[in-house]
C-alpha cells in the first residue's frame, strides 16, 4: 500500500550529476553498498496515497530528492538547506530514483506541464540548484556578471540569469563547452579586457577557477561558490582582503519555494541545449567508467523507458 501523504511513481526520466560520479567511483562513500543512485528525477503518478491532496493519476511530476522536516530550527526560519533531519534521496541516506517506480513525498513533488518535453523537465532538480544561488546572491540588475565553469551548473546559472536580463560573462577552459555558453548568452571573458566583474557565480567545482580571474574582480565583488572541491579556495586570502571580496556558499535550494520556482522557470527555458542523448538504464554503468569519453551534451541523462 502506498503511505499516507506518499504518491507512487513511475519513473521516465533521471538525470546524472557530478554527485553520482563520487559515489558510483568510490570518492565518496555511500550510506550502504549496494545503493541506488540518482537525486533528479521525473515521474508519472501511478497511485496517490491517502492524504495526499491535489495530485491524480497520470500527473508527471519533479521529485525534489532533499526531504526536509519542518520543525527544527532552520526550517521553522525558512533555511530549510540547513534542515537538522534532511533526508537526501540517491546521496545520503535512502536510495535514489534510478528505479522503475518509487514511493516519494506528495509534499516534495512538483507537478510539470504534462507537454514539457523529459530533456527539458529533468534538469528541473540542478536549475533549482543554480537559480537559488544566483537568488541568494541578490542582484540588482547592474552588475557585471561572471560565471565561472561551464559544466552543467554553469550553463543553467547561464540560462538563468539571461532569462532575468542579464549579459553575462563566462570562463570556461574547454572550447566546446564555451562556445555552448556563448550560444546560450553568455560573453567569454578576457581577463584585462573584460569589464572587471562585479558578482561571480562559481560553478566550476575546481580551486584553480576563482584564482585565475580573482585580481581582475571588482573591489567588493561578491562570490558565490556553488560547485564544490575538497582542495582549498583557489584565491589567496590577500587577493580576496586587498579587494575586500564578499564571499558566501550556496548549498542545494529552501523548500518548496525554489524548486517551484525552478519548475516554473523550465516552461520558457531551453535546458535540452545542454542535454546529452537518452540512454537506457542498463548503460548507466558505462557513463562511471574510467577513461570512458563522455557523450555529446554537457548534461547526461537516463531516459527509464528505454
Amino acid at each position: 500500500l502506498v503511505g499516507r501523504g506518499d504518491l507512487r511513481i513511475r519513473m521516465l526520466a533521471v538525470g546524472i550529476c557530478g554527485t553520482d560520479q563520487t559515489l558510483a567511483t568510490g570518492r565518496r562513500t555511500p550510506p550502504q553498498l549496494p545503493w541506488r543512485l540518482g537525486h533528479e528525477g521525473i515521474g508519472e503518478i501511478a497511485e496517490v496515497g491517502p492524504g495526499a491532496c491535489g495530485f491524480a493519476v497520470g500527473d508527471r511530476v519533479a521529485l525534489e530528492p532533499n526531504i526536509t522536516c519542518g520543525r527544527c530550527e532552520y526550517c521553522r526560519r525558512g533555511m530549510t538547506s540547513a534542515c537538522t533531519s534532511r533526508l537526501s534521496a540517491g546521496v545520503l541516506t535512502q536510495p535514489g530514483f534510478l528505479a522503475e517506480v518509487v514511493d516519494h513525498p506528495s509534499e516534495f513533488c512538483h507537478r510539470l506541464d504534462a507537454h514539457m518535453s523529459l530533456e527539458r523537465a529533468v534538469c528541473a532538480e540542478p536549475l533549482a540548484v543554480a537559480a537559488s544561488a544566483i537568488r541568494r546572491t541578490d542582484l540588482q540588475g547592474s552588475e557585471t556578471v561572471l560565471v565561472l565553469g561551464a559544466g552543467a551548473q554553469g550553463l543553467l546559472s547561464i540560462l538563468t540569469l539571461v532569462a532575468q536580463g542579464h549579459h553575462p560573462y563566462v570562463s570556461e577552459p574547454d572550447d566546446e563547452r564555451r562556445q555552448l555558453a556563448v550560444e546560450l548568452g553568455a560573453q567569454v571573458f578576457t581577463p584585462g579586457q573584460s569589464p572587471a566583474p562585479e558578482v561571480v557565480i562559481d560553478a566550476a567545482g575546481v580551486p584553480e577557477a576563482l584564482g585565475a580571474v580573482v585580481d581582475h574582480l571588482a573591489p567588493f565583488a561578491a562570490v558565490t561558490l556553488v560547485g564544490e572541491d575538497h582542495h582549498h579556495l583557489g584565491a589567496s586570502s590577500f587577493s580576496i582582503v586587498q579587494r575586500q571580496l564578499r564571499i558566501k556558499g550556496s548549498f542545494i535550494y529552501e523548500h518548496p519555494q525554489d524548486m517551484a520556482a525552478a519548475v516554473h522557470l523550465l516552461e520558457e527555458m531551453p535546458t535540452e541545449a545542454i542535454m546529452g542523448p537518452a540512454m537506457a538504464l542498463d548503460e548507466v554503468p558505462t557513463v562511471f567508467t574510467a577513461g570512458t569519453r563522455p557523450r555529446a551534451g554537457v548534461k547526461q541523462w537516463v531516459d527509464m523507458r528505454l
